[in-house]
């Protein structure tokens, strides 16, 4: 094999480990890198760096933050009054972008799938339970309305049953089987202002 190709292979490697993509996939991003103008690949590169060198992941909340800085998303810039649950930082940001919550996020880091070997465990429950304390009024609820995010919605339930909150869940317009991440921002406003009580 020509090193040549060597070195689009073991780009076309890195790519693939991305969600959502397989081989022949990484190999048409691959190649089309290959193709593009010196600049597109460089940018690319500076992309990357600032990514790995500027962002980080808040070890509470599960938020990203920049290095250096306080975040927008820190508990104390925001109404502790409301803790928004959802499963990806994705959702919270899209969320966020609709302007109709200014409460506090806590992201699990994904949602209950036994199929897929994920349980309790591996997600943030447990930093959930230390988050709400005795300026917790509400936990919201904003799982995906998939099986797993279902299943997800309910153990926060349940772990949160004893706790003197309100529990409350996305209802209103988003429609079964689909994710935040896809859906429009109106519709996400819509839901939370008509997000309905849980117990």
């Amino acid at each position: 094999m020509s090193k040549a190709i060597t070195y689009i292979d073991q780009l076309a490697d890195s790519l693939s480990k991305f969600p959502g993509i397989g081989r022949k996939g990484a190999e048409r991003i691959a190649y089309f890198i290959v193709k593009s103008n010196k600049s597109f690949s460089n940018n690319l590169i500076e992309s990357l760096k600032d990514v790995n060198d500027k962002l980080d992941i808040c070890p509470t909340s599960g938020m990203i933050i920049l290095e250096g800085e306080e975040s927008a998303f820190s508990d104390k810039n925001r109404n502790s009054k409301f803790l928004c649950v959802v499963e990806n930082m994705e959702d919270a940001i899209k969320i966020e972008n609709t302007n109709s919550f200014d409460g506090s996020y806590h992201v699990l880091g994904g949602a209950i799938s036994p199929l897929d070997g994920i349980g309790p465990s591996d997600l943030s429950f447990d930093k959930l339970l230390e988050r709400i304390d005795s300026n917790t009024k509400e936990v919201i609820i904003a799982t995906n309305p998939s099986t797993s995010g279902n299943a997800t919605a309910m153990y926060v339930e349940k772990i949160l049953k004893d706790k003197k909150i309100t529990i409350s869940r996305l209802a209103v317009g988003l429609p079964v089987g689909s994710n935040l991440e896809y859906i429009d921002d109106k519709t996400i406003s819509t839901a939370i202002s008509g997000r309905v009580k849980t117990n």
